[in-house]
């Protein structure tokens, strides 16, 4: 059902003649003619009496007028809303995150969208990137950041942004703070934190078992941020990206001979239009140059060695 057609049906009840609804609606008589027969066609039953002289509704074309009207009217006041909302500078984004990536990140990227536009609103949802997957595929979602998804729809795009680096959260008064080194070994008797479905936490735990652990005690956190009290509680030690602040109570290391990076991708799906405020952060994150965090990382790990 479309909405010409819906114009074409009221116009065509209140003049219950073919040739001056036409005119009032600035179509053809026989497109307008084509119209109502289609969307008799769709609702199964006929809704004029065509008469030369006296054209009139039927039952059933009286029976449906009061709801094919609010349907319009509804859909008119929809457009008017949409139209008023834009005009105000209202450009919603909603965005997925990653749990692991610092929302300070973002902030630069977030304030220049507040000065363009000054309605927005932002819905902010972390998850793993199987949620992030599903959300963007919904529509639940316009943006992901995240890292790989896991997901293999052909539909997704992916830019690389950086290169995320996870280390060992410790305590500084526990054993493996004393040390220069870690090795894969010194974990196998640890119990390791992390949040749900972290890929990273799966890959450890699978080098630990190729290692000949029989078993791996792994807990998780819901919130990154829940993790150094578990950890200065002596609960565990945390996986934790190495640029993350966190106080000078605490030493992240990296793991000698694993590699715990991962790159950090924009995600959206292809053909899928954006709204403005999705669109810009998207530029804007693209056009980002990404190398002084890279050297940030580097800094960070050549202070814990």
């Amino acid at each position: 059902m479309e909405l010409h057609q819906l114009r074409y049906l009221l116009s065509l009840s209140k003049t219950l003649n073919f040739t001056r609804a036409a005119e009032d609606c600035n179509v053809s008589q026989p497109a307008l003619s084509r119209a109502i027969a289609q969307l008799e066609a769709e609702l199964g039953g006929e809704l004029f009496r065509r008469e030369r002289s006296l054209t009139h509704m039927t039952e059933f074309g009286n029976t449906v007028l009061p709801e094919l009207r609010r349907c319009y009217e509804a859909s008119i006041n929809a457009k008017a809303v949409a139209r008023e909302f834009l005009k105000e500078g209202h450009s919603p984004l909603n965005l997925a995150m990653s749990r692991t990536i610092e929302m300070e990140l973002l902030s630069p990227f977030l304030a220049e969208l507040y000065e363009a536009f000054p309605k927005i609103e932002i819905k902010v949802s972390r998850g793993p990137s199987e949620e992030i997957s599903e959300k963007l595929k919904s529509g639940d979602a316009e943006v992901g950041i995240s890292g790989p998804l896991t997901d293999s729809w052909d539909r997704f795009e992916a830019r690389k942004l950086y290169e995320q680096q996870f280390g060992v959260l410790l305590c500084r008064d526990h054993k493996l703070s004393q040390k220069n080194h870690i090795e894969l070994s010194d974990l196998a008797e640890e119990r390791l934190l992390s949040c749900p479905k972290s890929s990273m936490s799966e890959m450890l735990e699978g080098k630990l078992r190729e290692l000949g652990a029989v078993k791996v005690s792994r807990h998780e956190v819901s919130q990154l941020d829940d993790m150094p009290g578990l950890v200065q509680a002596h609960f565990g030690v945390g996986l934790w990206p190495t640029t993350r602040k966190h106080t000078e109570n605490f030493k992240v290391s990296e793991v000698d001979g694993v590699d715990m990076k991962r790159w950090i991708h924009v995600h959206t799906v292809f053909g899928r239009r954006l709204t403005a405020g999705a669109a810009a952060l998207v530029t804007l994150l693209r056009a980002q140059d990404w190398a002084p965090r890279q050297e940030q990382h580097q800094g960070c790990m050549e202070s814990v060695h």
